[in-house]
């Protein structure tokens, strides 16, 4: 069984590495040519201005980074035809599964800035946004044994109510679900009235 899954780990991997670098070459030879494209057609400048090129630039380097970390991490080796070691899985989470949104979020920036204009380099904020979000949600918890009072477990603001309505009962000498069925019963609900009938 162990054979099995690591067998399809590494096709897996090697599948998604094949994928991924036609990914990157087809994204970055398009986006220009559709870029020169409307040049032509539009008055849009052919090259970027300052900003939508710095960002391209960064998170293509980064995107590239990535791919060659995860060649590093997920390429199976082999020796002799027999399988020596799987590699990192490429379908985890954590780590992995933020480099694949960097990817993705790089390669619809690159595309959507090339076809629809520069500001749909914003949307790349949400790889960060996301990253931050997973940080503080993993982290939560042990800022909350520090600063309880900021990040504990929120409790309910009016505690004293919910005490007073169980006591309640308590002092008249009858249950909560003989409370519940005398409410019933004061507002002619008919289950009640049958229920006592039977009695």
């Amino acid at each position: 069984m162990a054979n099995a899954s690591s067998k399809r780990i590494a096709t897996a991997n090697e599948t998604a590495l094949q994928n991924l670098q036609l990914g990157l070459l087809i994204v970055n030879l398009l986006a220009p040519t559709i870029r020169f494209i409307l040049s032509l057609i539009t008055s849009r400048r052919f090259l970027p201005p300052t900003l939508p090129l710095l960002l391209y630039i960064v998170f293509t380097g980064a995107s590239i980074f990535t791919w060659r970390w995860f060649v590093t991490i997920g390429t199976p080796e082999r020796q002799g035809g027999a399988q020596v070691r799987v590699g990192e899985d490429l379908g985890g989470k954590g780590v992995i599964e933020l480099g694949w949104d960097l990817i993705y979020m790089t390669w619809i920036c690159t595309l959507g800035s090339a076809i629809l204009g520069d500001w749909v380099w914003w949307f790349s904020l949400l790889v960060p946004g996301f990253g931050a979000y997973k940080l503080f949600s993993t982290i939560r918890p042990i800022l909350g044994i520090f600063l309880p009072g900021l990040f504990g477990p929120s409790v309910p603001r009016d505690v004293s109510a919910p005490a007073q309505e169980a006591a309640q009962p308590e002092e008249k000498g009858e249950s909560r679900r003989q409370a519940k069925l005398r409410a019933r019963m004061e507002k002619g609900d008919k289950r009640v009235q049958q229920v006592q009938g039977r009695r």
